[in-house]
Order: C-alpha cells, then sequence, then structure tokens
C-alpha cells in the first residue's frame, strides 16, 4: 500500500490566535513494503506528520494517498475504520494504553472490535505471542503483572492482531535499556520481513535508522529538507549536524580518522564492522610508509 504527501500542510488552532504550522509543503512518497526512518528534532513535525497516516489528523492543505484511500481538508473523511485496521501505530510507551483484565483479551480488543469472532480473535493472539517474544502462559495474567518489556510487547501484538499492512513506530524502544532496545528493533525487523510490512520508523536513533531504514526522510521546521538511502543521508553529516541531529557513532569515529589522516573515505562507515575495516586499511597503509 503506497503513501503519498501532495503539498500537504497542517495548522493547529485554525483561525484562532494560537493558530500554528505545523507542516508545510510536505511532498512524501512510501512505497509498499519499504522500510522508512524519519528523523528530526523536537519540533521538526514528526509526530503530526505520523497522525496524519491513518486519519488522526487532516491535512489543512494538501492530499494524503494512504493505498487507494485519500484524504483532504475538503470535507470530513469516511471510512476510516478500514484505514485503521490498515494502519497501526505503536505509540511512545504503548504499555500505556493497556486495559483489559488479562493479556488475552487485550490483544483481541481490537479485532473483536473490528468484528472478527471472538474464537478467531483468541487464536491469533496465541499465534502472535512467540512472534513478539512472550510465551502462551502470560495470556490469562494480568497484563499489569508483567515487566515493563512485557507489557510492550503485549501491546505490539495487540497492534498487530489487527493485521495491519503498515505499522508506524513512533520511538518505539523509548525508556528500554540497551538490550530491550536491540531486542525490540530486532523484533520489528524480523515482522517487517517475514509479513511484508511497509514499516515507517520515527526516531531519535541514528543507530536505528541507519542498521534497518531502505530510506531516510530528514525533517526539519515542518518539512522535508533530505530523503535518500542510509548511506546517502549520512554522507554530509555536517548537514545533519548544522541542524541539530546526531550522527551514528561510527560516522563520528570516521570524521576523526579522516582527520588523523588527512584522507577522505569514500563511502560512510554505518557499522562496527565497516569502520574496523577502514581503520585496518589506514593503519596498514601508515605502516608500510614507515618501513
Amino acid at each position: 500500500m503506497d503513501i503519498v504527501f501532495k503539498d500537504v500542510e497542517h495548522r493547529y488552532h485554525t483561525n484562532t490566535p494560537f493558530e500554528r504550522r505545523a507542516l508545510y509543503n510536505m511532498n512524501l512518497s512510501i512505497a509498499s513494503g519499504s522500510y522508512v526512518a524519519i528523523i528530526g528534532h523536537t519540533g521538526s513535525g514528526k509526530s503530526t506528520l505520523l497522525q496524519h497516516l491513518n486519519g488522526l489528523l487532516q491535512p489543512t492543505n494538501g492530499t494524503v494517498h494512504i493505498g487507494d484511500q485519500i484524504i483532504t481538508n475538503a470535507k470530513k473523511p469516511k471510512h476510516l475504520k478500514p484505514l485503521r485496521k490498515k494502519v497501526g501505530i505503536v505509540f511512545q510507551f504503548p504499555e500505556h494504553q493497556l486495559f483489559e483484565e488479562t493479556v488475552e483479551k487485550d490483544i483481541c480488543f481490537g479485532p473483536v472490535n473490528f468484528g472478527i469472532p471472538e474464537e478467531q480473535a483468541k487464536k491469533m493472539a496465541r499465534e502472535l505471542l512467540p512472534l513478539v517474544g512472550l510465551p502462551e502462559e502470560v495470556l490469562t495474567k494480568s497484563p499489569f503483572e508483567l515487566s515493563g518489556g512485557q507489557m510492550r510487547r503485549v501491546a505490539i501484538a495487540g497492534v498487530l492482531a489487527m493485521e495491519p499492512e503498515v505499522i508506524v513506530l513512533d520511538e518505539p524502544t523509548a525508556g528500554l535499556d540497551p538490550q530491550g532496545r536491540k531486542e525490540i528493533m530486532e523484533m520489528f525487523y524480523r515482522l517487517h520481513q517475514e509479513k511484508k510490512l511497509t514499516t515507517i520508523l520515527v526516531t531519535h536513533s541514528m543507530e536505528d535508522a541507519a542498521k534497518y531504514a531502505d530510506e531516510i526522510v530528514v525533517m526539519h521546521r515542518g518539512t522535508v529538507v533530505k530523503t535518500g538511502t542510509p548511506k546517502e543521508i549520512f554522507r554530509e553529516p555536517n548537514t545533519l549536524l548544522e541542524i541539530g541531529l546526531d550522527v551514528p557513532e561510527t560516522i563520528l569515529f570516521q570524521k576523526k580518522l579522516e582527520e588523523k589522516f588527512g584522507v577522505t573515505i569514500d563511502s560512510p562507515c554505518l557499522t562496527m564492522e565497516e569502520i574496523v575495516e577502514e581503520a585496518k586499511k589506514l593503519f596498514a597503509k601508515v605502516r608500510k610508509n614507515d618501513e
């Protein structure tokens, strides 16, 4: 399901003294089945953008095409229920959205609400548990008896139970320790591949954007300033640093290597393996010159 933003603008509190422009001149295409990371500092418009993806917000101007659904400001969009089934959003701290008395009921809530028979929804809940790394025995437990990481996995299972074609991840690792962050991100990448999802990751982690995304969208002050593959985006780290963004640690180390040896490394190093290989080449060249 392709997603296209065309000349989108969004303003909050229109026609009031508190009117504020959050998005403008938004032109963006996200291909079906791709993994796209959206990066930008706080206030760049990332959260406003993602709320347009399932009709939580309408554009003030312009159009949002999500599959065959077109959302404009011309009239209140109809038939958003099927769209919200196709586009699942995992908000920051999704465990705060848990409310049922058992894990099974929480996972089943969405599908049952959309007309799925209860027994079928329960079957889906059992099948989803191993995908999110939970044992079947948690089904009968209260979600509030679980650890924070397990609660997050239950909430994610609830989103996946809707069988979305697009999954939007809004800072999905917020508040987790390094190991928990790694496990959650690997889980989403596996689901992306196995279920052929269109995955949209909103993140402050440049490492995650570089490691998992096919394409990165850079936002600044309410609009897109750059798009490209991770290699293309991080080839010019100073551009990102100038607008207040971080870059992966490997890129910072690469810059130090280049300054130390007075060289330019052709391709940005996005992984530890790549930077180690480049460092080996430089040290070998230095030793050869010293002989």
